[in-house]
Formats: structure tokens, sequence, C-alpha cells
């Protein structure tokens, strides 16, 4: 081989990664107006806030409602359907099934998840569903199974489904998807490269955004009243941008000199951390409870089941499905595209039915194990009135209220110490894995062997923790809340779109099982 052709295939291999204007300066332009105009007037930002999540749960909630459903009708239809058989492409699988389901829970166990596996079973059984009495035995039975109701299968059948989806135009087509516009050429045609592709990615940019900033905002306060308990230092709002500033430093670092396996050893760490504390709640705590509250509380809800599915509330004056059911279904929208190509990577050589199977079965058991034991534990604690959560939400917050649960367990220093660790942990991870994502998205020539540049990377991070710091800045949870809604109306219209995008090729394509293609 001689020099020139090996430069031709250093040249094929690496190539430069720019950013994309179109996609980057109007995303970056959307979210650098939004948050100036909310830190310019806290109080009328609180206000629009307020309207928005009314109006696009109260006049919209259903069609997030109807869209879970869809999906979950959809997911049975590809894993006993005619393409139950195909594999998302001809290699076999590159992890062994027990690894494979271990990736997908590491997946599911970001600090945003410990703060609402320990702190919304106090919200359901004081604000029930139903028109139920506040903390009454039957608002209490639903504390957990409206719980395992919006963690459990009908999302991760959603998931299974959108996976298959992408996986597809990953492995099958063979297309380098980092952008919803990537998909979307079944459906759109020539225009998936035009003024609608642009317009849909410079959305899912700035949803992504929003969704990231809100995990920001729900971790952030835990680790600063964690570093309160240990340390006597009063959380403020200085400590928590001295905190959220540590993680873009830290990452910062971490992109500079390329230290991907520390990122690596900190992600595998949170997760085998995560197993461990769970683990440790459930022995220390009240370990008979927590059994038979999850038992009691899986037949509350295949009882209510499909009352939760449907319930609007429109002949009532309570808010219950707008505040968390449309909420939660807007959560799993948004981090739909991003979490559904980093699932259809990692199950690279699977049929379409053990994808959607295993996915289903294993994360399903993995988040319920989590909400069942940090939701046991709150629970009891307030059974017992040895922890006065009203009191500690109205005077200190929602995140001091959470290490309180934490801290009424035995051997409270040993386990606000690791739980100290693990949500540190689990945020350089998400802070890692946003500014990766978001530079992937916004940068032309970025693919498996062509990394984002340094300064890009750098710059979503801090982007994402200024939004943090915003959505903090205006206090409680209806602004993180909000955020989450305002992200996921549009992106329903999308992730439909590549579905749609998906079922229209595969047909006209006749995609067959590996071996039987024509």
């Amino acid at each position: 081989m001689n020099n020139k052709t090996m430069d031709v295939d250093a040249k094929a291999g690496k190539r430069k990664v720019t950013i994309d204007p179109i996609i980057f300066f109007p995303s970056l332009i959307a979210v650098v107006l939004l948050s100036y105009f909310t830190v310019r007037d806290l109080d009328a930002a609180n206000v629009a806030i307020q309207e928005v999540f009314h109006y696009l749960t109260h006049t919209w909630g259903w069609a997030f409602e109807w869209y879970m459903i869809f999906m979950g009708a959809g997911w049975a239809w590809l894993t006993w359907g005619p393409y139950s058989n195909n594999r998302l492409g001809q290699e076999k699988p590159e992890f062994s099934t027990g690894s494979w389901i271990f990736l997908m829970f590491a997946s599911c166990t970001s600090a945003a998840v410990l703060f609402w596996g320990s702190l919304e079973v106090y919200y359901y059984v004081t604000y029930p569903p139903f028109d139920l009495e506040p903390l009454s035995v039957q608002a209490k039975e639903l504390g957990l199974a409206y719980s395992l109701f919006h963690w459990g299968p009908l999302p991760w059948m959603g998931y299974g489904f959108f996976t298959v989806a992408l996986g597809y135009f990953l492995f099958v087509k063979k297309m380098d998807v980092v952008r919803p516009s990537g998909t979307l050429e079944p459906v759109l045609g020539k225009h998936h490269k035009g003024f609608i592709g642009i317009f849909i990615d410079n959305v899912y940019v700035v949803a992504l955004i929003l969704a990231m900033g809100t995990s920001l905002g729900l971790a952030t306060p835990l680790v600063t009243e964690c570093i309160q308990w240990l340390f006597g230092i009063p959380r403020t709002p200085e400590v928590d941008t001295i905190i959220i500033s540590a993680w873009i430093i830290f990452n910062a670092i971490c992109v500079a000199f390329g230290l991907t396996k520390g990122v690596k050893i900190a992600s595998d760490l949170r997760s085998y951390l995560s197993i461990i504390m769970l683990v440790w709640v459930f022995l220390i705590g009240a370990t008979s409870f927590t059994i038979n509250y999850f038992t009691d509380s899986i037949g509350v809800m295949l009882e209510l089941l499909p009352r939760m599915l449907f319930y609007t509330a429109s002949v009532s004056e309570g808010s219950f499905p707008q505040d968390w059911t449309v909420f939660y279904w807007a959560w799993w929208v948004v981090y739909g595209i991003q979490m559904c190509i980093f699932l259809a990577k990692i199950s690279r050589g699977r049929t379409v039915r053990e994808l959607c199977l295993t996915m289903v079965a294993g994360l399903t058991a993995s988040t319920w194990f989590l909400w069942t034991i940090l939701g046991s534990n709150t629970m009891s604690l307030m059974n017992e009135n040895l922890v006065n959560m009203p009191q500690l939400i109205e005077q200190y917050g929602a995140a001091r209220a959470i290490i309180e649960t934490w801290a009424a367990l035995p051997f409270s220093t040993i386990t606000m110490w690791g739980f100290f660790i693990l949500c540190f942990l689990a945020t350089v991870t998400l802070v890692n894995a946003c500014s990766y994502t978001l530079a992937m998205s916004t940068c032309k020539g970025a693919d498996a062997d062509n990394e984002p540049p340094v300064w890009v990377r750098v710059g979503w991070s801090v982007l994402v923790g200024v939004i943090g710091i915003v959505l903090l800045s205006l206090g409680g949870l209806k602004p993180l809340q909000t955020a989450i809604i305002a992200g996921g109306a549009p992106l329903i219209i999308v992730n439909i779109m590549i579905i749609i995008s998906f079922l229209k090729d595969a047909r006209k394509n006749n995609w067959k099982p590996v071996g039987e293609e024509a």
C-alpha cells in the first residue's frame, strides 16, 4: 500500500468536525433568550410558567395519554407481528444478556430518578387522585401503585417500539442517526434536509436542553443538601451555583484530556453503587413493610389500570392527572430519542421480539425495584411519624425532605455518605452525557469515529448548567415540570413522524429476518 492510499484511508476514517450553524445557532439563541427573559423578571416568569403548564396539561393532556397507549399497542404488534423475528443488523450481539440488561439499568438511575423515587409517594398521598381524602387509607394504597404505573411496563413498551424504529435506521438502513431529521426521509422526502428538517432538529435540541437542565435542577439540591447535612455548610443559591460550576469544570477536564475511561469508570461506579445503596436501604429499612406494600400496590394498580390509563379529571376540580401523569408521559417523550438511540446501540444483533420483551421485563424490574424501596421507605417513615414531610417541604423545600428520609435510616452517616457519592457521580455522568449528545446533534461530520470539538462539548455543558441555575432560581417544582411539558409537546409530533417513517420504509423495503432477504 502506497502513501497516497494510506492518506486516503486516514481521511476516510477521520474528517474535520465543525458546528452545523443552522442547528447550533438557532437553538443556542433560543435558549439564551429564554434564560435572559426568565432571569430579568422571575415573578413574571413564574406567572407565565403557571399559564403555560395549565394550558398544555389541561388542553392537550389527552394527547400525551393517547400517545402512550398508541405506543404500547405498537410494542405489542412488533413483539408478535410480522417483524418479530427480524434482527437489528446482521452482527452478533455485542453484549451478553446479563451485561445488556445491566447497561439498560444503568441508563435509568440518574440523580433525578433518586429525587422522584424518594418524594413522589408523598405527593400522591397528600394530593391524591380520584378526589380521595388526603392521607386516607385509600390514598396511601394508591401512593406506590401510581409510581409503579408511571414507571412500569407501559412507558417501557413505548421505548421498546421507539428503540426498534431507531435501531432499524442505525443497523438495517446504516444511517448515521444523530438528529431526528436523519430518519424522516421516508416521510418528508428531500424536505428532510430543508427547512422542515432543520426546524425539527432545532426543536429537538431545545427540548433536550430544557430536559437536561431540569434533571440538573433536580440533582443539584440533593447534593447541596447532602453537603449541609455532612459538613454543616448551609445550602444557598451561591452553593448551588458552585456545585454546578464544579461539575462543568470536571466535565471540561475530562473532555480536554480525553478521559473517556475515567467517565466510564464513574458510570460503572454509579451503577454498582445504585444497586448497593438500594439493597442497603431495603435491608436496614422497613424490609417487611416494603414487601407487603409492593404486593398490595400491584393489586391496586391492576384493579385501577384502565382508569389510570384514561384518567383526565374532566369533571373533577382536581388536577392530579395533569400534574403527574401528563408530566411523566412528557418526561418519557422528551428523553425518547436520546435514550432510545442509546438502547438501540447496545441492542445490535438482537431480534425485535427479544429486544421488546427483555427491555420491558428488565427495565420494569429495575425501575420498580428503585421506586418500591425508596417510596416504601418514605411511606413507612410517614406512617411512623418519624419524618414530618409537609413541614420540611414548606420550610426547607423538597430536597431537604428527601435527605431527611435517608438520614432517618439506621447508620445515618454511612447512608448519607453513600447517597452523597451516588448523587455526585450520577450528576457527573449526566453532565458528560448532556454535553456529548448536544455536541453530536449540533455538529457536522460527528460520528462513531469523529468526536465533536472540545469547545462545543464544554460550551453545551455550560449552557445546560445555566438552565439548571435558572430553573433553581425560580423555586419549587412547577418550573421544572413545565420545562418538561413544554419540551414534550412538540416532540410528540416528531416521535410519531419517526415511527411512521420506520413503518413506511420497512414495508417499502420488505424488511425480513436475516437470511431471508430477497
